[in-house]
């Protein structure tokens, strides 16, 4: 017999399409346009969809799976807040003077101690793994334009 239950996932998968629906419910005024010639709301309500589905497909998996033993759904814990918020804000604040890299760098590395294993050696691989990616991506196959470090230094 199948039994349902209310489980992380199904929170989770809640949140997901709760979020999906913003971004469609927030894309209305705007134009859709079509595949061939996408106007500015077709990639919010493309995204939100997508979020809507994916997030009741992970709510539905979540209150039909086997019950785990003592399972918290959910619970606050403000370090990781204010640890999380203060490497946004760095990387606010850092971005347009310092460059793409360091604020990059900055949150990533601050913000990998919000996790539950906390090491300095997996912080900076992290770190640099990610900036390579991103210059990867935006600079090498995209050829975005962006300052990757402070202008004074050529870059």
């Amino acid at each position: 017999m199948i039994k349902a239950r209310f489980a992380r996932d199904t929170v989770g998968g809640l949140f997901f399409a709760a979020i999906g629906l913003a971004f469609v419910l927030g894309a209305q005024a705007l134009p859709m346009g079509d595949a061939s010639r996408m106007a500015s709301g077709y990639f919010p309500r493309l995204l939100g969809y997508c979020l809507i589905f994916l997030g009741l497909v992970i709510s539905l998996k979540g209150t039909f799976s086997a019950k785990k033993p003592h399972e918290i759904i959910y619970r606050f814990d403000l370090k990781k807040l204010i640890i999380l918020g203060a490497a946004l804000i760095a990387f606010a604040f850092l971005l347009e003077p310092a460059g793409l890299l360091i604020a990059l760098s900055v949150l990533v590395f601050v913000s990998s101690f919000a996790g539950e294993r906390r090491s300095l050696k997996n912080a900076l691989l992290l770190t640099f793994a990610i900036d390579i990616f991103v210059v990867a991506i935006f600079v090498g196959a995209i050829g975005l334009e962006v300052n990757l470090l402070p202008e004074g230094l050529g870059l």
